[in-house]
C-alpha cells in the first residue's frame, strides 16, 4: 500500500514553538509527529511513503532518509511551489498507485488504516474520506453524508453561529483513487476539501464517508497542539493507544 503525507505547512500559528522546523516536525512526546505517522503506516503494512514536503523540506529529507531505518521505503518530493493540499499531489514526480492513502503532516492519528482501506475497496468509490465529530465544528468543514448508503452528498463549509448542522466533519484522512488527479486543476491553488471533493460530487462521481471515533486530532494551533499532548500522555499512563506502545 502506498501513503502521501502532505508535510509542506509553514506552521504559523505553531509560530512560538515551531519557529525553525516544518510543522510536521514538532515534538510529540519525544519524537517527531511525522515520525509517529511513519510507524503507524509501517505497523499497517504500508511500504511506500511519498512526503510532499515544502517550506523546510531539507529537515524532513535528512532525518527520514529513504525510510530504511523505519522498516519501509520513503521518498521525497519537494513542491517547487505551494498549491494547497489538492495542488500538491500535481508536483509529485513519482507514479501513484491505484488506490493510495492521504495523510495531513499535521495531524496525529491513531486509526485502523488497514479497516480504513478495506472499507474503501467495498464501498467501490472514487474516495473515502473519514469523518467525526469535531470538537470545535464552527471551525471545522461540515459534510452531509447519505447515513444508509455512507455517500457524501455536500461539503457545507463551516457553519455560523446559530445555524442547525449535523456534527459531521472532515477529518482530513482519505484513501483515494489515482483518478482523483483528473480533479485537481495544474498550476494553481486547490484545497481537497473546498474545491476537488465538491467538484467530484458536481461531476456524479462517488464519494464515502468512513465514520469512527477513532482519535484524530489536527495540531495547528499551539492550544490544539497542548491539548494533544496532554490527551496522548493520558493515554500513555492507562495503556491505552498506539502512544502506549512505542
Amino acid at each position: 500500500m502506498q501513503a502521501i503525507v502532505l508535510c509542506g505547512g509553514k506552521g504559523t500559528r505553531l509560530r512560538d514553538i515551531a519557529q525553525d522546523i516544518p510543522k510536521p516536525m514538532v515534538d510529540v512526546l519525544g519524537k517527531p509527529l511525522l515520525e509517529h505517522l511513519v510507524e503507524l503506516l509501517r505497523d499497517h503494512a504500508v511500504n511506500d511513503v511519498i512526503m510532499a514536503s515544502g517550506h523546510l523540506g531539507d529537515q524532513i529529507e535528512n532525518y527520514f532518509g529513504d525510510g530504511a531505518r523505519f522498516g519501509l521505503q520513503i521518498r521525497h518530493a519537494r513542491e517547487p511551489k505551494a498549491l494547497g493540499t489538492a495542488g500538491a499531489l500535481t508536483q509529485i514526480p513519482f507514479d501513484l498507485a491505484d488506490d493510495f492513502l492521504l495523510l495531513y503532516g499535521d495531524v496525529y492519528v491513531d486509526v485502523d488504516v488497514t479497516r480504513m482501506v478495506e472499507f474503501h475497496q467495498a464501498k467501490g468509490g472514487l474516495g473515502t474520506l473519514l469523518l467525526h465529530g469535531s470538537e470545535h465544528p464552527y471551525d471545522s468543514d461540515i459534510v452531509k453524508m447519505n447515513p444508509e448508503t455512507c455517500d457524501v452528498e455536500a461539503f457545507l463549509g463551516k457553519p455560523k453561529p446559530g445555524q442547525e448542522f449535523v456534527n459531521l466533519t472532515n477529518a482530513a484522512l482519505y484513501v483515494l483513487r489515482r483518478e482523483c488527479l483528473d480533479y485537481i486543476p495544474r498550476d494553481e491553488p486547490s484545497d481537497f476539501g473546498k474545491d476537488v471533493f465538491p467538484r467530484m460530487i458536481a461531476s456524479g462521481r462517488k464519494l464515502v464517508g468512513y465514520v469512527s471515533d477513532e482519535y484524530l486530532k489536527d495540531l495547528g494551533t499551539v492550544e490544539r497542539y497542548n491539548r494533544v499532548l496532554s490527551d496522548l500522555q493520558g493515554m500513555r499512563n492507562e495503556g491505552r493507544g498506539r502512544i502506549s506502545r512505542s
